[in-house]
């Protein structure tokens, strides 16, 4: 097989990230969606996560449920920040939390310029749906935690972008469901720590 030239691998990246855009989760938009019969990731799953690959893979981590809390995360390895990353970002108990209470569960694992950003471009406001599922008592949690470096993806000494699939898990009172999803993420070094400093897609 013929190497795919590295301007048309990142066009084809991008086209992925264009999709990730779509299936991403967003804050300001929690309400319940219905479970798939059959869901299907939106980004491809690293090995260990139930996703059969045919072709060799980069290297790759998963991890079931990372701790909210930075303390064992390996700040040396993007994919291991990446992971602490999906798992606070999309950690929520709506009878506790507002709208914008994952800002300060991901703030170890996020540069402070991407923390502000976040919070610039967001609202603490509850809305129809945020007091819904307050009512609820709306829980969101990540698991099945995969994260792979691809090849073509654009990579230096202090930046890197991390493809995350994961399943997100909502429950409610009286019921629950589960979808497949993920996120593409830019992270960058800095003083010997990875840090996620951006969303593909989402700004």
């Amino acid at each position: 097989m013929i190497a795919m030239p590295r301007r048309a691998a990142v066009l084809c990246l991008a086209a992925a990230l264009a999709g990730l855009a779509v299936a991403g989760c967003t804050k300001d938009d929690k309400e319940p969606a219905p479970a798939s019969s059959s869901p299907t990731p939106s980004v491809s799953a690293a090995p260990g996560t139930g996703q059969q690959t045919s072709e060799p893979t980069p290297s790759t981590s998963a991890s079931a449920s990372p701790s909210a809390s930075a303390t064992g995360v390996d700040f040396g390895d993007p994919e291991a920040v990446a992971s602490a990353f999906v798992y606070s970002y999309v950690l929520q108990d709506w009878a506790v939390d507002g709208p914008r209470g994952y800002l300060d569960r991901i703030r170890p694992y996020s540069t402070a310029a991407y923390v502000k950003k976040l919070r610039d471009t967001s609202s603490d406001r509850c809305d129809l749906i945020c007091q819904g599922d307050k009512k609820s008592g709306v829980k969101v949690t990540a698991d099945d935690i995969g994260t792979v470096i691809p090849d073509e993806a654009p990579r230096s000494a202090n930046s890197a972008w991390v493809q995350v699939s994961y399943t997100e898990r909502t429950s409610w009172e009286g019921g629950g469901d589960g979808s497949d999803t993920g996120m593409v993420l830019v992270l960058t070094k800095s003083g010997g720590k990875w840090l996620v400093n951006g969303r593909m897609g989402s700004e």
